[in-house]
């Protein structure tokens, strides 16, 4: 089978497309022939090891020093069971599916095996697998850190980072639980996230959202450039700040203020459960899948040169034959 294999960090070219050895199914072991992945800021980060600062030796201590040891990304993906390993009964061949590995990644091919307890469900009927596979990171991510944070109809809300895979999805989320949702965007994205259901919009390059005088109960920072030192002032008291991404002293910092940090483990955003309900809230309308890009497994490494713009406006997905 063919897979987007990285032997070693660097830009979007380091990545090739090549031969492996299609994976047979074991016992309680699902074999599903993907149909389409997305390729998301993690995917991007692992691939060039960039990371926040202070996290660069624990990130390749963990993942490799000089190449991932885990040569075959992709954190999602759609697809149709082929086969199943004995003692399989949630699934059957021929079953539509969509699910994550969490972050052991290896969607990025033809052809990847799941276990029945990994975050694997039933693909809902008139959704497509490019819809399906959409929602997945930025809407699991987006619920995390909302609960974590106590998220509660009334509420204020300001998603800084809005127009990408988890705010578009954070956005459409906070307005489902009744609050005032206030989105940091570029001009150029004002409309679109309007049009997703902010109440008001702030575009990031015409004035300083930090300036402002408006006071919120939760600060969602996704893109990484609003760390707590700067909108602490912005927040009631008794506000969070849910920081999706920061370096290393501000996560620490996160343990001894109201900052709501990742714990660090998949299972906490990556369940069966969890990605059941977005796929339903998808599939009745409720939740708008925003896909950016969509390109096929053979161009994957322009996927990448997409991610890597910080311009793409929700999902960059990959489709395979």
């Amino acid at each position: 089978m063919k897979a987007a294999v990285v032997d070693r960090y660097g830009p979007p070219e380091v990545m090739q497309i090549r031969e492996v050895p299609k994976p047979v199914p074991g016992p309680g072991e699902i074999l599903v022939r993907i149909t389409a992945t997305t390729v998301n800021s993690g995917d991007a980060r692992m691939r060039a090891a960039r990371v926040p600062r202070g996290m660069k030796t624990m990130f390749r201590l963990a993942m490799g020093w000089n190449g991932p040891r885990k040569p075959v990304g992709g954190f999602e993906a759609a697809g149709v069971v082929e086969a199943v390993g004995a003692g399989v009964t949630k699934f059957k061949p021929g079953d539509r599916v969509t699910g994550s590995h969490g972050f052991k990644f290896g969607l990025h091919a033809e052809f990847a095996l799941f276990a029945q307890t990994d975050a694997l469900v039933a693909t809902p009927a008139g959704l497509s697998d490019t819809d399906a596979v959409s929602v997945l990171f930025g809407g699991s991510t987006a619920r995390y850190f909302f609960a974590a944070g106590g998220l509660k109809a009334g509420q204020k809300v300001l998603i800084n980072g809005a127009s990408g895979a988890v705010g578009v999805m954070a956005i459409q989320l906070a307005k489902r639980a009744g609050t005032q949702v206030t989105a940091v965007c570029s001009a150029a994205n004002a409309e679109f996230v309007r049009e997703l259901g902010a109440d008001a919009v702030i575009a990031y390059d015409r004035e300083d959202f930090a300036a402002r005088p408006e006071r919120y109960d939760i600060i969602m920072d996704n893109h990484g450039n609003a760390p707590f030192a700067r909108v602490r002032h912005l927040l009631v008291p008794g506000g969070k700040f849910l920081q999706v991404i920061g370096d290393l002293g501000e996560m620490i910092a996160g343990k001894f203020t109201r900052q709501v940090v990742g714990s660090g483990k998949d299972s906490d955003m990556v369940s069966a459960a969890v990605y059941g309900e977005l796929l339903d809230l998808t599939a009745r309308g409720a939740l708008r899948p925003v896909i950016d890009t969509v390109l096929p497994f053979t161009r994957i490494a322009e996927a990448h040169v997409r991610v890597d713009s910080g311009r793409k406006r929700g999902s960059v997905v990959v489709t395979l034959p």
